[in-house]
Parts: C-alpha cells; sequence; structure tokens
C-alpha cells in the first residue's frame, strides 16, 4: 500500500511539472521580481519620468501608478513652473544634478514599493529676492570675508604701497614675519617682495595679508576721474612714452615697430596727492585677492597691451615683427572699448581696466580664463562692433620668449550714401517685376571709373548703405542695374569731406517692349493669313488685358483675382494681324510711351482673348498668355512673343481610369454610335484615353461592351449633343453611374470609371495536430471593435470557410466566435479572442495585388500553398487563404492559474510522506 502510495505521488508530481513547463517559474520569477509604483504631483510644475525605455510627464494632481520590476533605475527630473518652486520630493534615492530651475533625481524601485511625492509652491516675494541675491551671493559674502580678513597692519602697509612707499621698516619687518610663517623663502627677493616669475601663479588668488608682500601700486583711481584723465592720459603719457616709430596704414608687411614702455608714471589723484606708480606695470587686488599685474606699454603713443599673458614682458625699444591686423570681432571690442579705447567704457579705475584689457586679450588667444579678462569680456560682448576703420593688431617681437603686443589704430574719415529711384514712376509704381533693390554702383578714385574702393548696394527702402571714405572726390558708376531697369553707364563726381555725410541721388530708365504686333489670326487648316469659302479674317475682336508685376508662365492673373492694370480692345486687320496703336484701337484704356515717344508695353503679363469672331469662323474663346520679362542692360527689350491663333476643331476624349485612384486603364473598349446610327468600336490606348476627332452636330452615345482582364465592365450610357455652335451639350445625368465630365477649351472629356473585381477570403481551421477542424464559426466585421457584423460562416467537413465579394480598399476585421465542440477560442495572456485585420490593395493593370493580414505585407509573388497565409486565382477572381490553428482543449487548469499552487503543494506533501513511510518501514525490519 505504501508502495502505491509514492508510486502515485510521485506520477501526479511529475505530471504538473510537465503541464506547467517553464511557465510556472517565469510565473513565480516575475512574482519575486515587481512592486508597486506611485509618484503624485502636487502643485505648479512638471515631473518628467524616464525609466530608460521611455518617458512620462506628470503635471499638478496627477499620479502615476504601476507594476515596476524591482530595481529599476528611474531618473525624476523636477521643474516648476515659472513663479514656484520646489517644496519637498520624498521617496527618492538622491539628487544627482540641476539644470537652470531644474533638479534631478535618481530612483531604483524596492520590493517593497517605491511611493515618491513631489510638491510645488508659489515663490514668496522674499525668496524671489534671496534667489536674485543667490547669484551674487559668493562674491559679496568673499568680498566681506576678504575686507575682514587682511588685518588692519597690513592695510596700513598697503596704503603706504600705494602712496609709492615700499621701503618703511614697518613694512620690511612684517614681511619678513609673514615669510617666515609661511614658509616662502623661495619665493621672495631680497626686499621679501614676492619675485616677478612668481605672480603669475597668484593670480586670482585669495592672500589676505600676504598681499603685502606684492609691490602694490594704487587702487583707487577711476577710469572717469577728469584729474587723471587730464594728468595721466596728456600729460604722462604722451610726454613719457613718445611715438617712435609711425605706423604705416596699408601694411605691416615688411615693417616693424619699436615698443615704448614706461619707466615710471605720476598721477594725480584726487586729493592732488602725487603717486608714483611702480616701474614698468600695474597691479590690481580686490579685498585680499590679488588679481593680477602687467606691463604698460605704448605703440606709436597709444597704449598697448601684453596678449601672451604666461610669456615674459617684452622690455622697452624690443623689436615688433610679423605685425598683423587682428580681425576676431571680440579682441577689436576689448580694445576699441578697453583702456584707453575711442570709446572707453566706465565704471572701472585704470588699474583694473588696463589689467582686463591685457588678460581678456589673452584669455581669447589662449583659452586661459583669468577673472578680469573674463568680467571685461562679458561687459563688452553685447556691445556694437567698432568701425571698419578702427584695426587692431597683434605684433610679435622677435625674440619668441616676450609677449606678442596687441595695439589699435583709429582714424575717422567721411562718409557716402546714395540713393535710387524710377525715371518713370507712371510704368514702375505698383508693378514687382521692377525694384531698385539690388542696384549696385562702383565707386572709384580715378574719373575715368578706376581705381575702384567700395561699391554701393541699394537696399529696399532706395538707400545704400552709408560708408566711410577718406576725404576726397570720387566718382560713382553704375555697375548692376536694378531688376527692371536699364543700366545707367555715366560717371558722376562727388566730393567727400572728413566728419560729414556726401549724398546723391540716382535714377534709371524702366525696360519696356516696344510692340509692334500684338498676334496674328491663321486658318487652322491651311496655317495660312487667307480665308476659305466666304470668310475673312478681319475686324475679328481681342480683349487686352495687361497685368503689373511677375507672373509664372502660363499663369492668368485674373484667374487670381487680380484686376488689370489697363484693358484695350483692339482689331485685326484684312491679313489678320492686330496692331499697338490707336488706328487700331476699338475702346480702352491709354497707352504706356518709351524715351523715344512710341507705344510699348512695360515688363508684365498680357492676356489676350477674341471676344468677337469674323464672319466664317467660330470663335476661339482661348487665353493667350504673354509675359514681357527683362533682358539685357538696354531701355528697350523683345521679349514678346505673339501669338498665332488657330481654328480648332471640335474634340471628344475619352479617359478610362480605375475607380477611386488615377491610374490609367489602356484597351479598355467602347462602342461610338452618331447621330446619323452608324456605330464605331473605340479602345484606349497605353495613356488609358481614346480621342473622337471632328465631331458632327447630332446626338452621340458612349457606351463600355469590354473592360481589362480584373476590371468589371461600366454599362452606363452616356449621351450627349452637338449644337449648331459647334459646343457640347451634355443629356446623360452622370450620377451614381461611376463617371465625370468636363471640359478643356471646348473640348469634351469624358472619364469612365472601372471597378476592380472583388476578392474573397478563404479560411481553413485545423489543430495543432494538423487535423481539419469542422464546425469553427468565424465572423467578419466592418469595425475594429467587432461590432458591425457582415458575415458568419461555420468551416465544413474540410474545415473550410468563404467570404464572398469582398473589396479592395476597406479594411475588413475577423475573429473566431465559437469553437469546434472539445476546443478553446485560442486568447492571449489577457483572455482576448485574437482579431485578424484584413486589407487589400489592388491594380489589376499593373498587376499589383497587395494584401496586408495583421498589417503583414503580402504581395501578389505569395502564393506558396504550403504556407498559412498565401494568394490564390487570377485577376478576376482572387482568393487569400488564411490558415488558422486550435489547441485541444485541456482538463487541467491553465499554466499560471492560483488553482495549480494547491496541487503543488498536495503531489509534495505525498511525496514526503511516502519518504517518510519508507525510513519508518527499514528501521522497523531491522528491528529498531
Amino acid at each position: 500500500m505504501r508502495k502505491l502510495k509514492r508510486i502515485l505521488s510521485l506520477v501526479l508530481t511529475m505530471c504538473i511539472f510537465i503541464g506547467m513547463g517553464s511557465d510556472i517559474k517565469a510565473q513565480a520569477q516575475t512574482i519575486e521580481e515587481v512592486a508597486k509604483l506611485e509618484i503624485k504631483v502636487k502643485g505648479e510644475g512638471t515631473v518628467i519620468v524616464n525609466d530608460g525605455y521611455s518617458e512620462y510627464s506628470l503635471e499638478d494632481n496627477d499620479v502615476l501608478r504601476a507594476n515596476a520590476t524591482v530595481n529599476s533605475d528611474l531618473k525624476l527630473t523636477v521643474t516648476p513652473n515659472d513663479g514656484y518652486l520646489i517644496s519637498s520630493v520624498s521617496g527618492v534615492d538622491s539628487q544627482i544634478g540641476e539644470n537652470g530651475n531644474s533638479r534631478i533625481y535618481a530612483v531604483s524601485t524596492k520590493s517593497d514599493g517605491t511611493f515618491i511625492d513631489v510638491s510645488f509652491e508659489k515663490e514668496t516675494k522674499e525668496e524671489v529676492e534671496n534667489e536674485i541675491k543667490e547669484e551674487t551671493k559668493e562674491e559679496v559674502n568673499n568680498e566681506i570675508k576678504e575686507e575682514k580678513s587682511v588685518s588692519e597692519e597690513a592695510k596700513k602697509f598697503i596704503a603706504e604701497y600705494e602712496s609709492g612707499n615700499y621701503d618703511s621698516s614697518e613694512s620690511l619687518e612684517f614681511r619678513k614675519s609673514l615669510v617666515a610663517t609661511n614658509n616662502l623663502e623661495d619665493y621672495v627677493d631680497e626686499d621679501f617682495f614676492f619675485k616677478e616669475d612668481y605672480l603669475q601663479e597668484l593670480e586670482d588668488t585669495y592672500l589676505g595679508d600676504l598681499l603685502t608682500l606684492i609691490r602694490l601700486s594704487s587702487n583707487s583711481i577711476t577710469s572717469t576721474d577728469e584729474l587723471f584723465d587730464a594728468y595721466y592720459k596728456v600729460d604722462a603719457r604722451y610726454s613719457l612714452i613718445p611715438s617712435v616709430n609711425r605706423i604705416v596704414r596699408s601694411s605691416f608687411d615688411g615693417s616693424s615697430l619699436n615698443l615704448a614702455m614706461a619707466r615710471s608714471v605720476t598721477v594725480m589723484r584726487p586729493n592732488h596727492s602725487n603717486i608714483s606708480a611702480p616701474e614698468n606695470s600695474v597691479t590690481y587686488y580686490e579685498g585680499g585677492y590679488f588679481m593680477g599685474q602687467t606691463g604698460v606699454y605704448s605703440v606709436n603713443g597709444r597704449a598697448a597691451f601684453c596678449a601672451d599673458h604666461t610669456k615674459a614682458d617684452p622690455p622697452s625699444g624690443t623689436l615688433l615683427a610679423n605685425v598683423h591686423e587682428e580681425t576676431n570681432d571680440l579682441i577689436r571690442k576689448i580694445l576699441y572699448y578697453g583702456s584707453e579705447g575711442p570709446a572707453q567704457i566706465g565704471g572701472w579705475t585704470y588699474n583694473s581696466l588696463r589689467l582686463g584689457t591685457a588678460m581678456a586679450i589673452s584669455n581669447i588667444r589662449h583659452g586661459t580664463s583669468k577673472t578680469m579678462g573674463v568680467r571685461l569680456t562679458n561687459a563688452v560682448a553685447g556691445l556694437a562692433s567698432p568701425p571698419s576703420s578702427f584695426k587692431a593688431y597683434i605684433g610679435d617681437p622677435s625674440n619668441s620668449y616676450y609677449q606678442s603686443i596687441a595695439f589699435w589704430e583709429y582714424s575717422p574719415k567721411g562718409s557716402l550714401q546714395i540713393s535710387k529711384s524710377s525715371a518713370d514712376p507712371s510704368i514702375t509704381n505698383g508693378n514687382s517685376y521692377y525694384d531698385i533693390t539690388g542696384a549696385e554702383y562702383g565707386v572709384y578714385t580715378g574719373s575715368n571709373a578706376t581705381g575702384q574702393v567700395a561699391t554701393l548696394t541699394i537696399g529696399s527702402n532706395g538707400w545704400s548703405q552709408e560708408i566711410s571714405l577718406d576725404a576726397g572726390t570720387y566718382y560713382i558708376k553704375e555697375i548692376k542695374a536694378p531688376k527692371g531697369y536699364a543700366l545707367d553707364s555715366n560717371i558722376y563726381p562727388i566730393t567727400v569731406t572728413s566728419g560729414s555725410r556726401a549724398t546723391m541721388n540716382f535714377t534709371d530708365r524702366p525696360q519696356t517692349d516696344p510692340v509692334s504686333i500684338i498676334l496674328s489670326k491663321v486658318d487652322a487648316d491651311t496655317g495660312n493669313a487667307s480665308p476659305q469659302g466666304n470668310g475673312t479674317l478681319a475686324d475679328a475682336q481681342f480683349t487686352i488685358r495687361f497685368y503689373a508685376g511677375e507672373y509664372n508662365d502660363g499663369i492668368n492673373p485674373g484667374d487670381l483675382g487680380i484686376a488689370p492694370t489697363k484693358t484695350w480692345i483692339l482689331k485685326t486687320d484684312s491679313n489678320g494681324r492686330c496692331r499697338l496703336n490707336d488706328a487700331y484701337k476699338v475702346s480702352g484704356d491709354s497707352f504706356w510711351y518709351n524715351s523715344q515717344g512710341l507705344p510699348t508695353l512695360p515688363l508684365g503679363t498680357l492676356t489676350i482673348q477674341e471676344t468677337k469672331a469674323p464672319i466664317g469662323y467660330k470663335i476661339n474663346s482661348e487665353i493667350f498668355i504673354r509675359r514681357i520679362t527683362p533682358n539685357g542692360t538696354a531701355e528697350g527689350v523683345s521679349t514678346y512673343n505673339e501669338p498665332i491663333i488657330k481654328e480648332d476643331s471640335l474634340n471628344f476624349v475619352i479617359k478610362k481610369v480605375q475607380s477611386g485612384t488615377s491610374t490609367l486603364i489602356p484597351n479598355a473598349k467602347f462602342r461610338h454610335t452618331l447621330p446619323d446610327g452608324t456605330t464605331e468600336e473605340l479602345q484606349t490606348g497605353s495613356n488609358g484615353e481614346v480621342v473622337i476627332r471632328g465631331l458632327t452636330q447630332g446626338i452621340h452615345k458612349i457606351v463600355e461592351f469590354e473592360a481589362p482582364e480584373g476590371y468589371e465592365v461600366n454599362k452606363n450610357e452616356f449621351v450627349f449633343e452637338v449644337k449648331s455652335d459647334n459646343t457640347i451639350s451634355v443629356i446623360s445625368n452622370t450620377t451614381n453611374m461611376g463617371m465625370s465630365y468636363s471640359e478643356f477649351e471646348g473640348d469634351g472629356i469624358l472619364t469612365v470609371n472601372d471597378e476592380v473585381n472583388p476578392f474573397s477570403i478563404r479560411l481553413t481551421k485545423v489543430n495543432d495536430k494538423g487535423a481539419v477542424l469542422e464546425g469553427a464559426e468565424f465572423t467578419l466585421y466592418s469595425d475594429s471593435d467587432c461590432n458591425n457584423a457582415i458575415e458568419t460562416q461555420l468551416s465544413d467537413g474540410n474545415g473550410n470557410l468563404k467570404f464572398k465579394n469582398l473589396k479592395p480598399g476597406i479594411k475588413y476585421y475577423m475573429k473566431e466566435t465559437k469553437a469546434p465542440e472539445g476546443y478553446r477560442i485560442p486568447v492571449d495572456i489577457l483572455g482576448r479572442v485574437h482579431v485578424y485585420e484584413i486589407y487589400v490593395e489592388s491594380t489589376p493593370v499593373n498587376n499589383v495585388f497587395d494584401y496586408y493580414i495583421d498589417g503583414v505585407k503580402y504581395t501578389v509573388n505569395d502564393t506558396d500553398s504550403s504556407k498559412d497565409i498565401y494568394l490564390a486565382g487570377n485577376k478576376s477572381d482572387r482568393e487569400v487563404n488564411i490558415k488558422v490553428v486550435n489547441t485541444i482543449g485541456m482538463k487541467l487548469p491553465k499554466t499560471g492559474s492560483w488553482l495549480m499552487i494547491p496541487i503543488l503543494l498536495i503531489g509534495v506533501g505525498l511525496m514526503s510522506y511516502s519518504v517518510f513511510s519508507n525510513k519508518k518501514k527499514m528501521k522497523v525490519d531491522k528491528g529498531e
């Protein structure tokens, strides 16, 4: 009995595990790895949740709830709206960054759930003010700290330095003490000042009392101090730093410059006490920070600056070779608005601006970021670029050990500006073909237009740009005519004076076409200007409309709702010609005239339409469109192309197309019944059209009697009449006939639509063993929600069912609505029945039959019947075949069902009982 129990429990357990397969393991893993995730947002702001695959955006009162895999890494970007701030963020692991007013947090989901709350609140006035102050808080605090951290004793010695006294015994002892305390013996000279080659390493560094180890110069003179400006800039600089070598403005090639450097400079402070600046350089400090020092240079009497701050200062008299113009706009701005530049900015001390100018240039050239240079760069970056006559230069010493030097040259000049207008506004006003914009004039120094120094271009306001020139006499000549105008070849002198603007106005003649013959009328059959029979070509009347402006070829501005600028009615003579003069004018507006007094047409568009036919001819209602376009540089152009007007026969076109498309169908056959009762057969050509030419007057009938393979014949008959005035009158009502009628230039056009033959769906139902299944019910729907049933079919003894007469171009939806006996309808993991989406695109004339099953495309070539989906039939009878598989019904619960848990526990219990009983029996048998 015990043996039987053990065998039964073992068999039961094996069945359970075989039935469950790997699904139990997958389900168990899923249950262990998934936990709850909840994110709540309160207040005006946005939270972006990024899980590495997609992003979710949450706003006020949004809640995100989901089951997330444990240990998933999330990134939250929290951003308050304008006027709001982040109040609190709970449930996150850490903040990993900031971007503007956004904060970025990292979150790893927990096995017991992850719950995150984000709150925003409105900023108060105090908080806004604090945020503004926060931007400069560090700088302000540092300044306060620095000021306090410089001892009063040190301040006293710094004041002595600023007055030029570096030799007091007290300051010497103070410096000795600082050097000893800070172990700086290797970095100072015999006077216990920092060595020059060490000072560069201390720039932008907080030093506190160690500032006394630097030979500081005065820090208090501002660039706007009138005494400073008058004494230092005029008296000191230009007397102590004389011009050594005059710069040649046009070129520095092959030249060299001597660099002058002040040995000492005496300036006047506001209290009228004398200050002797340290030899060769100035220093600048803020609070306890040493900001740097720079040499004081000049070239040709103007301030010059070191451009390579990491190199040694060149001594006075250093030869500058390889001087070149610097075109970097930011460096030009720094020199123009910097220390002693033509437009020096205010609010800086002399020392700070001198140092900032040098450091800014060095920063840009070498990618460094010295503080004073950055400050000045930010101050001038948004200012206007210097004028073109302001030239910045970089000079390299012949010894590369020394710094390059930046300097500038500037000589204000006079200016020149010209304007332009039309010589005949009656022609050009309101006509977009004429535009003075873009006219170009050369500016020359020679009276015969030689030695060009500039080009002036006329803008949309009628004025050229203003250019700077040295004072003198110049000569102006037009070198490019504006759109629609003749070129003016004259040369005009003009005088430019220093510091003032010289102006001059120019005019151009508009280009026109002195047209002689407007049109010619000929017989369409003979092509000659000779009438047939009793007809005549004289006294045909044409309406001529002129439209000012530029339109594309073939465009009738009247069709765009544009009113003509002028209109005339002109008549033909006995030769069928119509001319532009008063002898031919029946009525209308006045003509335009050119500079020679001849009737002329401006640039634009003409439309010509016959409004009265001559005796013996039908009226030609065609509108002829002609353009008069600019050409060359002369006033007169010959771009008008007179139309030769012919009389055409009356035609009727039959166009065969696939219904719902523009696909043309060749080889369709039609029967044409003529007014006398006779018939003729017509067949569309490769372009899908057939033309009946020279229609006779009376009743005509058209009907299709044969369509190409894959199309249904349109059996509707179309009837029309040709009137006595050779116009077509439609008798048939084409509504619901699969036809449409139109006319073009008096010809009739009948478009006949053919429907594509319908297709069918054949479905074969089998089980997972390949056996066909009878009794499976499938329903075809017109909507994806399967609410609108079209048809229901049952599979027969061969497992087949069929839906017929289905139209291409319409989406159908199909699903199993009843399984065969002993089977279940297949469902997905959410218990949903699969819905098949079927869509067909068919163009038989191109041998195209594309069918889509659940979005997967199959073509006319997918005809392998061994596959689950394939195409059968021909163009006239297409059949889409689909094989659907059902799984045999199971007695056990579904894999993953909660019913499996107790069954599994029972099996394990029986196995344990069997093992325990076996051990007990063995003990009894041994006599234990």
